[in-house]
C-alpha cells in the first residue's frame, strides 16, 4: 500500500497535541524545578505538589492561557498557596 505524501493528518501537529505533549509537561517541569529550588523538601512533598499541580496547569490551559511564562507563574503561585494552606493547617 502506497502512502500519499501530502496527507494533512500525517504532517500536521495539532495545537491540542502540542499543549498536551509539549507545553503542559514543560510548564510542570519548570515550575517543579523552581519550587524545589526554593528550599529543601522531602521527596513525598514534591510528589504531592506535582500531583496537585498537574490538573491545575491543564485547567489554566483549558481556560485559554497558553503563554508559557504566565503558566509557570500561575503554577508557582498555586504551589505557594498550597504550601501556605498546609502551614496554616499545622498551626
Amino acid at each position: 500500500m502506497r502512502r500519499e505524501p501530502n496527507r494533512p493528518e500525517q504532517h500536521c501537529f495539532s495545537m491540542a497535541d502540542f499543549i498536551e505533549e509539549v507545553l503542559a509537561p514543560a510548564v510542570i517541569e519548570r515550575a517543579m524545578s523552581l519550587f524545589a529550588s526554593f528550599r529543601d523538601r522531602k521527596r513525598c512533598e514534591l510528589v504531592q505538589a506535582r500531583k496537585a499541580l498537574t490538573p491545575h496547569v491543564f485547567g489554566l490551559i483549558e481556560s485559554g492561557q497558553t503563554d508559557e511564562k504566565r503558566l509557570i507563574v500561575g503554577a508557582l503561585t498555586y504551589l505557594k498557596s498550597l504550601e501556605a494552606r498546609a502551614a496554616a493547617a499545622k498551626s
